[in-house]
C-alpha cells in the first residue's frame, strides 16, 4: 500500500482529486469515533483483524492492474514495483509490519484464527474483481484515485484514534510509513491511468471508479463501526443477564456517594455574552457509568444553557435555585425539589429566573445510548457562534 503523490498539471486531474477529496467517505462513522477518541485498543483490534484480509491481499490488486495495462513499459515498472513491495527482506514487508502490529500492539496472536465477517469478505472479493476489471482505465483509476490517493490522508485519522486509544506511537510505523512514503509505484499507477487519458469517456470512468471504491471502503468501515456497537450493548445485556452488576467490587463505599456540592469531571461548558448563556456541566464521579450517566449541570443566576437536543433521554432534578425547563414550545416552571422528564430529541434549555446558582441533577442513559449510536453527545449540541 502506497501513496499517490499530487499532480497539479493536468486540470482534469486536479478536478478528479478534488472529487475525491471532497467524497461523502471522510466523513464515515469510523472516522467520525477515531477523531473524537471514541474508539478503545479493543476496537481497533476488531477494526485491523477485519481489515487483515484486505490488507493481506494488496499484492494481489496492484497484480491485477498489472495484468490488465497492455503497455509492456508500465507493465515491467510495476512488476518491478511489486517486487519491491514484497521486500527481499521478508521482516520488513510492508504485510509483515502490519502482522507485527496486529501481534504485538493489539494483542492478536493467531492471525489465521481470525473470523471475517460477511462484509468484510465482501469488500475484500469487490476489491479483487474491480482490480481485475479487464479495461485498464477502470482498474488503474480504481486503485490510484479510489486507493493510493486516500492512503496518507485516511492513516493520519486512524493514527489520530489510535494515540487516544492508548497505543504508542512508536508502535504506529506501518501507518507513517504510508503516511509519509512517495513510493514510485503509486506513481506509476497514476501513470497507467493518465496513458489511456485520449481515450473516449475517460474522465467519467475514472471518475466512477474512485467513487464506486469510496463508497465501496465506507459501508465497509460503517458495518465495522456498526458491530463495535452491537458488541459493547452486547456485553452490557449479558452483564444484566447474568445478573451481575456492572461495579464488580467497591472496597471504598464513599465512591458510592457524590455531594452535589464537589466538583465532579468536567465535560462542557460555555459562554455568549451575546445570547446570556453561560453553564457548565460535570459527570458525577461514580465507579460505573455504562447504563446511566448522573450529571450536575451548573447555571448562574439569570443565565441559560443552550437550545440543544441530543438522542439520550433525561430526568432533570432541581436540586437548588428556580427557574424554566423549555421542552419544545413547552416552558415548565421549576424549583429546588422539583423533577422534569426530557424526551430523547426534545429540543430544551434551562434557564435561572431566581438570584441563587441553579443546579440540577441531570440523570442520563447516555452510557447505553452511546453503546448503541456512539459518541453523538458533541453534535447534537447548538455551536454558538462568536460576535
Amino acid at each position: 500500500m502506497v501513496c499517490l503523490p499530487l499532480m497539479h498539471q493536468d486540470p482534469p486531474l486536479e478536478t478528479l482529486h478534488k472529487i475525491v477529496q471532497e467524497h461523502p467517505f471522510w466523513n464515515n462513522s469510523l472516522f467520525q469515533a477515531c477523531r473524537q477518541g471514541e474508539l478503545t485498543k479493543q476496537d481497533f483490534a476488531y477494526i485491523f483483524s477485519q481489515y487483515y484480509l484486505y490488507s493481506r491481499n494488496f499484492t494481489r490488486y496492484l497484480a491485477a492492474v498489472m495484468a490488465s495495462c497492455d503497455n509492456d513499459r508500465l507493465r515491467n515498472r510495476l512488476a518491478q514495483n511489486l517486487w519491491e513491495e514484497s521486500g527481499i527482506d521478508q521482516s520488513r514487508t510492508h504485510a509483515e509490519i502490519f502482522r507485527t502490529f496486529l501481534t504485538c500492539s493489539l494483542g492478536i496472536h493467531n492471525l489465521e484464527a481470525i473470523q471475517y465477517t460477511s462484509s468484510t469478505q465482501f469488500f475484500a472479493q469487490e476489491y479483487q474483481r474491480n482490480a481485475a476489471c479487464p479495461d485498464p482505465i477502470w482498474s488503474s483509476a480504481w486503485l490510484s484515485l479510489g486507493t493510493e490517493g486516500i492512503v496518507s490522508r485516511m492513516y493520519q485519522i486512524f493514527v489520530e484514534g489510535l494515540c487516544q486509544a492508548g497505543i504508542p506511537d512508536s508502535e504506529l510505523e506501518f501507518f507513517h510509513i504510508h503516511i509519509d512514503c512517495d513510493d514510485e509505484h503509486a506513481a506509476t499507477l497514476a501513470e497507467i491511468m493518465c496513458f489511456y487519458s485520449d481515450r473516449p469517456g475517460w474522465f467519467e470512468m475514472c471518475q466512477q471508479a474512485a467513487e464506486q471504491a469510496l463508497s465501496l471502503r465506507a459501508n465497509f468501515f460503517e458495518h465495522l463501526y456498526e458491530e463495535i456497537l452491537q458488541s459493547r450493548s452486547q456485553a452490557l445485556f449479558e452483564v444484566a443477564k447474568n445478573r451481575c452488576s456492572l461495579v464488580a467490587q467497591v472496597g471504598d463505599l464513599s465512591q458510592l456517594k457524590h455531594s452535589h456540592s464537589t466538583s465532579g469531571n468536567p465535560i462542557y461548558s460555555n459562554v455568549n455574552e451575546r445570547l446570556n448563556i453561560e453553564f457548565s456541566v460535570e459527570r458525577m464521579l461514580f465507579p460505573a457509568t455504562q447504563v446511566l450517566d448522573p450529571r450536575i449541570v451548573r447555571i448562574p443566576a439569570g443565565k441559560a444553557n443552550e437550545r440543544h437536543r441530543h438522542a439520550h433521554e433525561t430526568l432533570f432534578y432541581i436540586l437548588e435555585g428556580s427557574g424554566t425547563v423549555l421542552i419544545d414550545e413547552a416552558a415548565i416552571e421549576v424549583t429546588a425539589g422539583d423533577a422534569v422528564f426530557i424526551p430523547r430529541w426534545c429540543i430544551h434549555q434551562s434557564r435561572n429566573t431566581g438570584t441563587d446558582e441553579m443546579v440540577i441533577l441531570a440523570v442520563t442513559d447516555f452510557g447505553l445510548t452511546s453503546k448503541l449510536l456512539g459518541n453523538y453527545d458533541q453534535k447534537t449540541r447548538m455551536k454558538v457562534l462568536s460576535t
